[in-house]
């Protein structure tokens, strides 16, 4: 039991740190200070060697909770996301930050 919690406190870490590079890029990008301005999410520094599912759930979780503009397109049996800007409440939780 102590070993789920533990591994559920190191997803919540993960999701976390996956949350604010993605939210930190668009924001740079935002105020024209992204070094990668046309990368996709998937290729960020700090996202790259993460597990393509995880971050696709963390990018849902953000268009989900009105922190981001975005959607998730559906080709055949593949689905990904994608993220134009941060919504003022995405501006809002990087700037009290």
């Amino acid at each position: 039991m102590l070993k789920k919690i533990k591994m559920l406190e190191m997803d919540d870490r993960i999701d976390d740190k996956i949350r604010k590079i993605i939210l930190a890029e668009y924001y740079a990008r935002l105020k024209g200070s992204s070094k990668i301005p046309e990368m996709h999410m998937y290729n960020f520094p700090g996202l790259k060697e993460m597990d393509n599912e995880i971050i696709f759930k963390n990018a849902r979780y953000l268009i989900d909770a009105n922190l981001v503009r975005g959607g998730i397109d559906e080709e055949k049996d593949h689905s990904f996301p994608w993220i134009t800007r941060l919504t003022p409440t995405g501006i809002k939780l990087i700037e009290e930050e």
